[in-house]
């Protein structure tokens, strides 16, 4: 009875080292995904205006939603054309910016579409001690993600 117990005691022992290890290992970054809406004034748009506001919110967690670098592009069709004018979103997301009007690189078009990027980020949140300039927290990979405005029609 007692070499049985100590073979269980062992058995024990050997399957606790070899789970332990994994149980201890350092967990990578949350991946956090989300959502842009975009908003455009003037809608329809009149040939003299130069200039477009644009504005709207990212949807995400808490902690990726501040701070994130959003960038512009015209969308007519397969033509994808960078647009002039970038934003930064505020506390709870929201944003707003000034950007160029769309080229007219097809004057046939009616309609143009406005998407709005919003660039990757990584962040550290929590835990962070007096003195240290690293935070020790929890790590969050705030995914790059894309949304469209709706059809935004050009007045010739």
């Amino acid at each position: 009875m007692k070499k049985l117990f100590s073979v269980g005691v062992l058995c024990a022992l050997a399957i606790g080292l070899v789970a332990v290890p994994g149980a201890v290992a350092k967990k990578g970054p949350k991946l956090v995904g989300g959502a842009v809406s975009v908003n455009v004034a003037p809608n329809p748009l009149p040939n003299a205006t130069t200039m477009v506001t644009v504005t709207g919110n990212v949807a995400s967690n808490s902690g990726c939603r501040k701070d994130r670098d959003i960038t512009f592009a015209w969308v007519n069709g397969a033509v994808v054309t960078p647009a002039t004018g970038t934003a930064i979103t505020g506390s709870n997301g929201d944003y707003t910016a000034t950007v160029s009007r769309p080229t007219d690189t097809a004057p046939t078009a009616t309609s143009v579409i406005l998407r709005a990027t919003v660039a990757q980020e990584f962040r550290k949140v929590g835990s962070k001690k007096k003195g240290k300039k690293n935070k020790k927290g929890r790590q969050f990979s705030c995914q790059s993600f894309s949304g469209d405005s709706p059809a935004v029609t050009l007045v010739p």
